[in-house]
């Protein structure tokens, strides 16, 4: 990454305590997102919402929220204090209510400083990451960065905020900061105890290398899925979009399974619920939730284990956490199924046209429970391999057997590839996928699904004994995958 050299040596001693263990988890995500200037909250499904605040402007309107696994959350708005203005961080609780606001710090060297470029608070609800735009010295350079806070309490001025220059849109992964930089690749912090104030970094995912520019990453809290904004590299193109795919079980590392969602227009904010049931964005048709990728289905665009709904057709920047709409409902002000602020703003939980119903319950931490052979027959594989899978609640459930390219290539199969998005030290390569399956389960239990040759595949079935393919089931954010060799 270049300019790395900024980082401070400010010693936080008790960053580890602050951290602490994880936060509990509400029975059911919530979203906090920004509707005309304001900070809302609502249910996943759109039909309870609420308003918590009322200040905002469109000179000084509340930007970027974050919210934890406990309800708990941030948000940020500019406040005018004698002898100008400054961004505050505010704080607040699973019910909406304000616990506490504090300026964010700033270097003391910095004259007009703007803020922020992207905020993310730890999985803990307690280290926040907020980028920043100032000028120096008569404002002949501009500085970029993002700085390290806590979401309770904060100096104003410390001399030397802790944080890192040329670091773009900063989210966490656990309590370690991924971020990208001016040159359009990924980096995040190491696995250390001191996470995130450490000035140590790694490389994952070159820009460069893949042909476009890494804007910001996501990594769900539970599974392993993750989501990659980008936009292209290419002057002038305004193409943008968002990827999802699953990690290999350590970051950084590679990222395989590659789909995008179905965004409209500029797309950004994406962020998944805690339990890995959801994913939400922000595109030209405002703030969507939707059941979790299967990404064992293969296919371009994300099969969703539920359709988008649109939360807010004027909303922005959501972000899912574990609020309770029951407090909401029990508190003055409170209003459920009531209708964003803003023009146009329509039915506040109206779904977009192809995506009719609510969102659905989908799996998150239990795993799938495969039973399939580790050996299989052509023969068989010609009728289509018929084994059972144990899932943990009822939906779609997707499956898909792959072989690497340079097998691919060797067998003159030319069956849909599945992008791998390689770390900067690795050499991973695509795979091609040559039987699909899919099913639908009525309830949690043991379903029946059937894997069956693509017409490529299959014409090049003599050619397949002994390969070995690699079988991946999904149903939303749960996923297990088998080898099996073709005897």
């Amino acid at each position: 990454m270049s300019h790395r050299t900024r980082m401070t040596a400010l010693v936080i001693a008790a960053a580890s305590a602050a951290i602490g263990a994880p936060a509990a988890l509400a029975a059911t995500p919530t979203v906090a997102y920004i509707d005309g200037h304001d900070l809302w909250f609502a249910s996943a499904d759109g039909t309870q919402k609420r308003q918590i605040t009322t200040t905002g402007t469109a000179d000084m309107p509340f930007q970027v929220p974050s919210q934890g696994p406990d309800g708990a959350t941030v948000a940020v708005k500019r406040e005018q204090f004698l002898g100008g203005s400054r961004p505050v961080l505010y704080r607040f609780g699973g019910d909406g209510q304000r616990q506490v606001g504090n300026v964010l710090p700033v270097y003391s060297g910095a004259t007009a400083p703007v803020y922020p470029i992207g905020l993310d608070m730890d999985w803990n609800s307690k280290a926040v990451a907020f980028g920043y735009s100032y000028c120096g010295f008569a404002c002949r350079t501009l500085h970029r960065g993002y700085w390290l806070t806590f979401s309770d309490q904060q100096g104003a001025y410390p001399t030397n905020p802790q944080g890192q220059s040329d670091a773009y849109f900063p989210t966490f992964y656990g309590t370690r900061v991924i971020s990208s930089d001016s040159g359009g690749s990924l980096f995040v912090q190491p696995d250390v105890a001191e996470a995130p104030f450490t000035n140590s970094y790694q490389g994952w995912i070159s820009g460069p290398d893949n042909n476009v520019n890494w804007r910001r990453a996501e990594v769900a809290a539970t599974g392993r899925q993750v989501a990659l904004e980008w936009y292209s590299r290419t002057s002038g193109d305004p193409a943008n979009g968002i990827y999802v795919g699953q990690h290999t079980g350590a970051i950084p590392g590679d990222v395989q399974s590659i789909c995008s969602l179905p965004t409209v227009g500029s797309a950004g904010s994406v962020t998944f619920s805690y339990d890995g049931t959801l994913v939400a964005w922000h595109d030209d048709e405002g703030v969507k939730v939707a059941g979790a990728p299967n990404l064992a289905a293969g296919t371009p665009t994300c099969s969703l284990s539920s359709p988008p709904r649109v939360i807010s057709t004027t909303g922005k920047a959501p972000h899912l956490g574990g609020a309770d709409p029951a407090v909401w409902a029990a508190t003055a002000g409170a209003q459920p199924g009531t209708t964003a602020p803003g023009p146009g703003s329509g039915s506040g939980s109206a779904a977009p046209s192809g995506a009719q119903g609510t969102t659905a319950a989908v799996p998150g931490a239990e795993a799938l429970e495969l039973r399939l052979p580790s050996r299989t027959t052509r023969a068989a594989l010609r009728r289509g391999v018929t084994f059972t899978v144990e899932v943990p609640a009822a939906g779609r459930v997707d499956a898909s057997a792959t072989v690497p390219a340079p097998v691919a290539r060797r067998l003159k199969l030319r069956g849909a590839d599945l992008r791998v998005l390689a770390a900067s030290a690795s050499k991973a390569k695509g795979a091609t996928i040559v039987a699909r399956g899919r099913t639908t389960a009525r309830a949690a239990g043991p379903v029946t699904l059937t894997l069956r040759l693509t017409a490529k595949a299959k014409r090049r079935l003599s050619r397949l004994r002994g390969v070995t393919l690699r079988v991946q089931v999904s149903q939303g954010a749960a996923t297990t995958e088998r080898l099996v060799k073709i005897g």
